[in-house]
């Protein structure tokens, strides 16, 4: 069995969704593997390597998880007039999950100030009229702030996917009642066609081949402080789910390749570009082993 990672994150959706379904949530990391983010990679148009699944972003994973645990909620989009009349219903029983909105024109983040084209996600949890209090997920308990600061920051446009501005959701409540089991039972099929073997493969090879020519600043960073972090967790918690629901040889590949990705990280920082390219083809062939492992364990 895996060793379960605990720790820093940086899903901020599946931790701000937990927040928000509170008590009644089963936990981030299973929420994180219900997103999907765990199966397939691709190579952003910028050279930008995501170990996530091609066309995957975060609001399609929330989707996800909430059909197959059996929730539903209310959504608005586009308009701060309604989201601002949607917070003054929210306190510590009717929380709001706010997102994605631009983390770099977040004033509490020590230092950023400008749009970084970094989506993230938090949970409003108060609202007096003019400050909003919220739980970030980036280690930001009970942070007050102007809701006009808010409104500034959950604008879209610099992001890398696309999303109406003011994405709230609020009110949510189970319609169904689905277990773990039967969620993840029910996620195989789905896990099957994210990964997308070929396309992963020719993903993992082009981010291979990247790095082979060196890394500018932002793409470094991209790499060793946001996706190889991201990316392994993701599959740990995969593959610690998996495995403890009896999906053994799922578990494995998935457990093989948050190895992989988490090995990148010194060699990154140490600039050893080549050792990362090399370990990022030795990534390419595990797609299509997962693919196989999760087609035979929705036939078993």
């Amino acid at each position: 069995m895996p060793v379960q990672f605990s720790g820093e994150t940086h899903g901020c959706y599946s931790d701000s969704l937990q927040m928000a379904l509170g008590d009644e949530g089963p936990g981030e990391a299973v929420i994180e593997v219900l997103t999907g983010s765990a199966f397939g990679m691709y190579l952003h148009h910028d050279g930008r390597p995501f170990f996530a699944p091609g066309g995957w972003n975060p609001e399609k994973g929330i989707a996800n998880v909430l059909d197959l645990l059996g929730w539903t909620c209310e959504r608005i989009v586009g308009s701060p007039d309604e989201v601002l009349r949607a917070l003054e219903k929210v306190d510590d029983q009717h929380r709001a999950m706010a997102g994605p909105v631009e983390m770099g024109l977040l004033p509490h983040h020590p230092g950023l100030g400008q749009p970084i084209g970094v989506d993230h996600y938090l949970v409003v949890v108060g609202f007096d009229g003019e400050n909003v209090v919220i739980h970030d997920p980036r280690a930001h308990p009970y942070t007050v702030l102007p809701v006009q600061k808010l409104l500034d920051a959950w604008r879209t446009k610099t992001l890398s996917y696309t999303v109406p501005d003011f994405n709230l959701r609020t009110a949510f409540r189970r319609v169904r009642e689905v277990d773990t089991a039967e969620a993840l039972r029910r996620l195989l099929p789905i896990a099957a066609d994210l990964v997308a073997p070929d396309a992963s493969a020719e993903a993992a090879e082009g981010a291979a081949k990247v790095l082979d020519g060196g890394l500018s600043t932002p793409l470094f960073f991209h790499l060793a402080d946001f996706m190889v972090c991201a990316g392994a967790r993701r599959r740990n918690d995969a593959a610690v789910m998996f495995g403890r629901h009896g999906y053994t040889r799922v578990a494995e590949v998935l457990d093989q390749q948050a190895r992989l990705i988490g090995s990148m990280e010194y060699p990154l920082v140490a600039g050893d570009y080549a050792v990362a390219a090399k370990t990022m083809r030795e990534l390419a062939p595990t797609f299509i082993a997962l693919e196989t492992e999760l087609r035979a364990a929705v036939r078993a």
